[in-house]
């Protein structure tokens, strides 16, 4: 009998009533696998034609069953602060049960009646469980320096055909079995990366090899209990009796043991639904399962902190473990601010971790004390920081990006790159310096001495913003395209004023709103046409004037089409452009250019997506009273240094623009329809309006949410950088592809549709 058949008995045996198609999902197998196995059981004698067992099959079952249970619960813990400095883990109680009862009672049910708990770390807790589930203690005091391994050493005179399982699991069925055809692990299907045990198996299950990484992606992990057969039992203990003393297998688990006697060790794997395991390594963790622990977790340090500051149990989150410091230190987060708690606490007035000091706060109890981060106060000298790990972690996480993106397919409509000419500035020295004012309102007496080396930069941003975009007047002194909102609304907005704005289920920037509410300004949602892809000019007009709207600030962050603006009557009100993925747009001419048909208008935006630039920020205005508000508002009040690096470069990338801008608008928007096109030959459901794919950099992918997360994964695997979008403008859910990195590139046609098979589920799967 092989192990397929002998699962197939034990579910008979539990009374279940068994079909090929149930079976077949239940031990994921392929169907006619499960229908051969079942013929040969009844050829074999161990079932009978209706699928009863027959007394060859209770013999063969009465030979591989289970003689006990070991269930570890020696450990501290450690991760699961604070309630690990207050009861063992396996002994909270989760869903109106303690998680160890929990499992007794499941096992007891399949008949398992001999359970040995090991038991270390407060195991006078676990001592009521002898008189009321009768089951034996076994200690162990290496706990404190080994890892699970030891606690399964420890209960080496009880290892026969023995369930291992950990006290702190929480299996939502009754999983456990009363025979087993071979020693096996839990395994779970894990979508996507994970930090688990991956594993690798043959046709009949049996584990071939183990591994973490990258190779754990979309793959069976081990997560839940295992069962010993005598025979691995037997091979386990002389392991040990090998290797228990030696330095090296010190903080293995038992499985890590495994994994290097996979010979001997061999295993395999029980297929279970991810469903059904939990494991708790964090109070986060558990809070997610049950939400008691959010509200009222019967920690009485918990209670003790949220009494300190004046908050709910759930005010008090991001709970780490600090052991490696000290064992009674751990750190969280409340009203923003971070806290370090010692629930031992000694004399210390400050506690450094990762360079920054903690101070001894106030806040304070005779068995627990409170220390708050001083955020601007850092940690001098060396001695307290391995300067040599901290440069390794910087190197090598340099390396996994530029490797990365030296390799991935770039179709992120929200990045670009800049050229090695736009960079030059960068290492010149700009940044250190300081310039007060812009080209418009200089004045040296306001200014360092040396400063008016750099005013004529300013001057030609903006000579070349005026040739490009007919502006003006043009501030490129903010950082981002995000900081351009946000000062231009703060110097030209003001509490009560009614603004209209792109909602984000119709591609605007979600930020906006929130930016724009904080200053006191009323908000109103733009009407919009989702078969147009674009406003309802008449219904956002007869708005503005109903309702005497000052402002409408558009802010598109999804667009296969750009907005027609112009169609807007700015007459006695403001239009505020963000067109931060539409700048390189404007200025080859392939876009609308309100600032050259149109008064009252601000166009502003982040110079790092169409228009490749550095991730700088750039207003422009042909309206002075509008130029002015902002001029002698920016600066000082809102900005000091402008991190003139930033600037420079972007006038390096102005000027490289002007040379060669114009082609490379046009090559983006015809790899965004023939990407588009191609994508739609293999069958996806591609967004366009009278036949037009794009007019921009970007393509729309809609779908369900199931194929959206599917795409994405993909996407990941094959190292495609993208983003996925639940909006309306989707129709629900969907894929934002951008165009603007690989048109630097200069793909041509060959080269996308090579790009396009990345998306085939046959080549994601290779």
């Amino acid at each position: 009998m092989n192990k397929l058949g002998f699962d197939i008995l034990c579910t008979i045996k539990d009374g279940i009533e068994c079909n090929s198609t149930y079976l077949a999902s239940l031990f994921v197998k392929e169907q006619s696998v499960v229908e051969n196995t079942w013929k040969s059981l009844i050829e074999d004698g161990y079932i009978t034609s209706l699928g009863a067992i027959t007394e060859e099959g209770e013999r063969y079952l009465s030979e591989h069953e289970i003689d006990n249970a070991i269930i570890l619960a020696a450990g501290m813990s450690t991760r699961f602060v604070p309630f690990n400095y207050e009861t063992p883990k396996g002994l909270l109680e989760v869903k109106g049960e303690i998680l160890i009862e929990r499992q007794i009672r499941q096992l007891h049910e399949k008949g398992i009646k001999e359970i040995v708990i090991v038991v270390g770390y407060m195991k006078e807790q676990f001592e009521y469980l002898i008189e009321k589930y009768g089951v034996i203690l076994v200690e162990t005091d290496d706990y404190i320096e080994k890892n699970n391994h030891a606690s399964v050493y420890a209960a080496r005179n009880y290892l026969k055909n023995s369930i291992i399982t950990s006290s702190d699991l929480y299996f939502t069925e009754n999983i456990f079995q009363k025979y087993a055809f071979d020693s096996y692990y839990c395994t779970i299907f894990v979508n996507g990366k994970t930090a688990e045990r991956g594993i690798e198996t043959d046709d009949d299950d049996r584990i071939l090899d183990t591994f973490y990484g990258d190779k754990c992606y979309d793959i069976w992990v081990t997560l839940g209990y295992a069962y010993f057969s005598k025979r691995f039992s037997e091979n386990y203990l002389k392991i040990m009796e090998s290797e228990y003393d030696l330095p090296e297998t010190a903080n293995k688990f038992w499985a890590d043991i495994q994994d290097t006697h996979l010979d001997e060790l061999y295993m395999y794997a029980k297929r279970v639904d991810s469903g059904l395991i939990y494991e708790f390594d964090s109070l986060e963790e558990l809070r997610e399962f049950d939400s008691k622990y959010l509200y009222n977790s019967g920690s009485k340090i918990m209670k003790k902190l949220c009494k300190l500051l004046a908050v709910d149990e759930n005010g008090i989150i991001g709970i780490e473990s600090l052991r490696k410091i000290k064992q009674s230190l751990f750190k969280f987060r409340c009203k923003g601010d971070v806290y370090i708690c010692d629930v031992r606490p000694s004399e210390e007035e400050k506690i450094y971790y990762h360079g920054r000091a903690f101070y001894m706060s106030n806040n304070a109890l005779d068995d627990i004390r409170l220390y708050k981060m001083e955020k601007n106060i850092v940690l001098k000298g060396g001695n307290k920081v391995d300067i040599d790990h901290e440069l390794n972690m910087i190197y090598e996480l340099s390396r996994e990006f530029k490797e990365y993106h030296d390799s991935a397919l770039p179709l992120c409509a929200a990045e670009n790159i800049v050229s090695p000419f736009a960079n030059l500035p960068l290492a010149f020295g700009f940044q250190e310096r300081y310039i007060m004012n812009n080209t418009y309102s200089f004045n040296m007496d306001d200014n360092f001495i040396g400063c008016e080396k750099l005013f004529p930069y300013y001057q030609m941003i903006s000579d070349s913003c005026e040739r490009i975009f007919s502006a003006k007047y043009t501030d490129p002194r903010p950082f981002t395209g995000m900081q351009t909102l946000d000062m231009i609304t703060k110097t030209i907005c003001k509490p009560g004023d009614k603004m209209i704005i792109l909602d984000k289920r119709h591609g605007g920037h979600a930020s906006v709103k929130p930016v724009v509410e904080r200053l006191g300004v009323e908000v109103y949602s733009a009407p919009y046409n989702l078969d147009e892809y674009d406003l309802d000019y008449d219904l956002v007009n007869k708005m503005i004037k109903d309702e005497n709207i000052g402002y409408i600030l558009l802010a598109p962050s999804d667009l296969i089409k750009p907005l027609d603006v112009e169609k807007i009557d700015t007459t006695n009100c403001v239009l505020l452009w963000d067109c931060s993925q539409l700048l390189g747009l404007i200025a080859a001419g392939l876009c609308p250019n309100p600032l050259k048909t149109m008064k009252n208008v601000v166009m502003f935006g982040g110079t790092h997506k169409t228009f490749p630039g550095p991730a700088s920020g750039l207003i422009m205005t042909n309206d002075k009273y509008l130029h002015d508000m902002m001029e002698k508002n920016i600066n000082p009040k809102y900005l000091r240094n402008s991190q003139m690096h930033q600037k420079i470069s972007l006038l390096f990338s102005l000027l490289e623009f002007e040379a060669y801008g114009d082609k490379y608008m046009s090559h983006m928007i015809h790899c965004s329809n023939y990407l588009g096109q191609k994508l739609r030959e293999f069958g996806f459901d591609i967004a366009d309006w009278h036949g037009q794919i794009s007019s921009t950099h970007q393509i729309f992918i809609r779908c369900s949410k199931e194929e959206m997360d599917l795409i994405y994964d993909n996407a990941y695997k094959c190292a495609v950088t993208l983003n996925k979008k639940h909006k309306d403008l989707f129709l629900g859910y969907g894929i934002r592809l951008g165009t603007q990195e690989i048109a630097r590139y200069d793909w041509n046609d060959e080269a996308l549709d090579k790009c396009c098979l990345l998306y085939t589920s046959d080549a994601a799967d290779e």
